[in-house]
């Protein structure tokens, strides 16, 4: 799976999971399958009577106006109204975020949807087909793109990420690390600590040996640091991921 980090206004790498072409285009299929159900409505609608009138000029305008103007400009609108997700995206999981990790702006929305080509349904039926080709277009770029881009997010400066990540940890598995029958606790302090202290611990060593660069053993040796502090010694040890792992296995055996 492809990822992509933020930082924080607090200076926090964030690490979120990047939404695969799979899951993009399914929200489109959701996305498509709903305004059919409205399209179908308007068709029926209309099919009962005629409620604007016998004047053909009059007729189009208010066809263009209720049946295709939603669609057209469903995307930008909503997705500006909602931070970021369709109908589509908010069932699949998934959202679009500008390349620092916040929530898109009328620019981002509008650069995203005049590259998505929705506006062509406003002319003849026969460019759906140029419409068509468009997304075709697009789901090769995000297949072949490093960021799951296509070209109205490489413009529009934004990215698709899910909203939770593959990987989740729960206290399940910190109960799993150890039993009181193979491990003498070190630190009986640790009890100071929180569960969401210890699930943090946990997912700080997992992302040390999982991306073993600066930022993280960085985080990794000021949450030691601040760990010592808190079970009250004088000096945290040299060997602070191994001095985690410990607090980790020992609050295991003291609280369970």
């Amino acid at each position: 799976m492809k990822t992509i980090e933020f930082e924080s206004a607090q200076h926090v790498k964030v690490e979120y999971e990047l939404a695969s072409t799979g899951l993009r285009l399914l929200a489109a299929l959701i996305d498509l399958a709903a305004f059919a159900i409205y399209y179908l409505i308007i068709i029926l609608t209309f099919s009962l009577g005629d409620p604007f009138g016998s004047d053909p000029g009059t007729q189009l305008f208010f066809w263009l106006l209720i049946a295709k103007l939603p669609w057209i400009f469903y995307n930008p609108v909503i997705e500006y109204m909602t931070q970021g997700q369709s109908l589509g995206k908010y069932v699949v999981g998934i959202r679009v975020v500008t390349a620092t990790g916040e929530r898109p702006g009328l620019r981002e929305v509008f650069t995203r949807w005049m590259f998505k080509g929705d506006f062509i349904w406003i002319s003849a039926d026969i460019f759906v087909l140029v419409w068509f080709a468009i997304g075709c277009f697009g789901i090769l770029a995000i297949g072949i793109s490093v960021k799951k881009q296509r070209m109205g997010d490489v413009m529009a400066g934004t990215v698709l990420v899910k909203n939770k990540s593959t990987v989740n940890y729960t206290l399940r598995d910190v109960l799993s690390i150890r039993d009181q029958s193979n491990h003498k606790t070190t630190y009986p302090e640790v009890t100071r600590l929180t569960d969401e202290d210890m699930m943090l611990i946990k997912n700080t060593i997992q992302r040390v040996r999982a991306y073993p660069n600066d930022e993280t053993k960085k985080f990794a040796i000021e949450l030691a640091n601040e760990s010592a502090r808190i079970i009250g010694l004088a000096h945290t040890p040299e060997k602070r991921l191994e001095f985690l792992q410990t607090l980790l296995q020992d609050y295991v055996v003291l609280t369970r």
